[in-house]
């Protein structure tokens, strides 16, 4: 019976921290993206069905807000978004968003180059393409944040 109780107490500790943290994140986000583009519009609904607060920003030069953002241009994709001071460019996963949001590194943004299947607005069936989470830095320093294999 202690054992359970013990059990017990422990998931409604996590839980409420879970809760808590959930809290504590930002969840107000801007995203530039050109107005035709259909899987901009899937990511944001994505963002939308994971609680977040969206405000699209449709601009036919979403390169010069790469630009003004700190983008490094290999890592470019189809849209840019800004989160709590930190960029957020193409198909990121709300999970990795928390993640940059939870343990605030000394970096500029995230970054998934190009447009990997499988990534949230990217859906194809099944198909998922393995890729890379990049951050990047003030400087132009980039390195793996996190690997999708």
């Amino acid at each position: 019976m202690k054992a359970l109780f013990a059990v017990l107490v422990l998931y409604l500790f996590l839980s409420s921290m879970a809760n808590a943290t959930d809290d504590f994140l930002s969840k107000e986000i801007v995203v530039y993206k050109n107005p035709e583009c259909s899987c901009c519009n899937k990511w944001i609904n994505y963002l939308k069905d994971h609680g977040y607060i969206v405000t699209s920003i449709d601009t036919r030069n979403v390169y010069a807000e790469k630009e003004r953002l700190g983008v490094p241009e290999k890592l470019a994709a189809c849209h840019t978004a800004v989160i709590d001071g930190y960029v957020v460019e193409g198909h990121v996963t709300t999970r990795d968003i928390e993640r940059l949001l939870l343990f605030r590194p000394d970096v500029k943004g995230i970054a998934v180059p190009d447009m990997p299947i499988g990534t949230p607005g990217m859906e194809r069936g099944d198909k998922r393409e393995p890729y890379k989470v990049m951050s990047f830095d003030e400087q132009g320093k980039v390195e793996v944040f996190v690997s999708h294999d």
